[in-house]
């Protein structure tokens, strides 16, 4: 691996701090976004393979390490990068894919775990849902455990198309829909998952009617490994709710936390969000163009 430049180091000690709580682009910043969010970096590249960054995690095996993935299309790995966006590790999911658009770190069985989320429907189609769970990898080289297959269906049947998925610690499993010609939504994924027939999806909440423009649909989401706050993205917006008010009772839509526009980044097609306890959030967006790499940001946001 290249060695990093100077300026990238604060970034790196700063993401190994994250972990411990749970290649060339553009250097440092210290502009800040709306209501408090601090850029710390924009526009990395990130590993020549991904191309079509969709989806972000911190890693909690590997400090210092981001996990992110490929939308439909490319084969099915998970790549461990850096915070200056280069790759350190590759591995091999070895389950095919339809249109993987989100990835979450939580608790499982078997200690920490990957969510892959096989939940994109661009076509609008009757395909059930597709949750697929591994452990972990905690060395570079090591193998992704064994694959886990869960599958559901939204209340009503239909299909919608969904990029965004979150994980509790306590295990508990959430979806967003996009709002692609629907009202954007919050469901719940029935727990202990099983594997078998399709569960049906539990409707929590609606979030927002449907986006009147493409920008405010969402794409990614992310829940702080001590569970305290979810971040929901849009291609323009970054919005971190309490999760007692996301995911409560209440029929009013919860208002968040922070509001941050994100159009100061100069993202591509922004897809993927991850949160960390400390207000470090990571953003991954597809390439500037077809056969260009996709890009890293982070952010800081206060979390009171």
């Amino acid at each position: 691996m290249m060695p990093l430049p100077r300026r990238m180091l604060p970034l790196l000690a700063l993401l190994a701090a994250c972990s411990e709580g749970g290649g060339d682009g553009g250097g440092a910043e210290e502009s800040a976004t709306e209501e408090g969010c601090r850029i710390e970096a924009r526009d990395l590249t990130l590993p020549e393979k991904v191309k079509e960054g969709s989806g972000i995690a911190f890693s909690r095996t590997l400090r210092g390490v981001l996990w992110t993935h490929n939308d439909s299309g490319h084969d099915p790995e998970l790549f461990g990068v850096d915070a200056g966006g280069q790759e350190v590790a590759t591995f091999p999911v070895g389950v095919r894919m339809r249109d993987w658009e989100d990835i979450a770190v939580g608790p499982c069985p078997v200690g920490s775990c990957v969510y892959m989320a096989d939940i994109g429907d661009n076509s609008r189609g009757n395909e059930p849902l597709a949750l697929l769970v591994a452990r972990e990898p905690s060395a570079a080289g090591e193998k992704v455990g064994q694959v886990r297959t869960y599958f559901a269906r939204f209340p009503d049947g239909r299909g919608r198309d969904s990029e965004a998925l979150f994980v509790l610690p306590g295990g508990e499993v959430y979806l967003i829909s996009k709002g692609s010609r629907t009202t954007v939504d919050l469901f719940r994924w029935p727990t202990p998952l099983r594997e078998g027939a399709p569960a049906t999806l539990v409707h929590v909440r609606r979030l927002a009617p449907s986006p009147s423009q493409p920008g405010d649909r969402v794409t990614g989401a992310s829940a702080s490994p001590d569970g305290r706050f979810v971040a929901v993205r849009t291609y323009s917006l970054l919005n971190v709710y309490r999760t007692a008010d996301l995911v409560g009772t209440s029929a009013a839509s919860p208002a968040p936390l922070r509001r941050t526009d994100l159009i100061p980044l100069g993202e591509p097609q922004g897809e993927g969000v991850a949160l960390a306890d400390d207000g470090t959030v990571a953003l991954v967006s597809e390439g500037h163009g077809r056969h260009v790499p996709g890009t890293l940001s982070l952010l800081r946001c206060p979390l009171e």
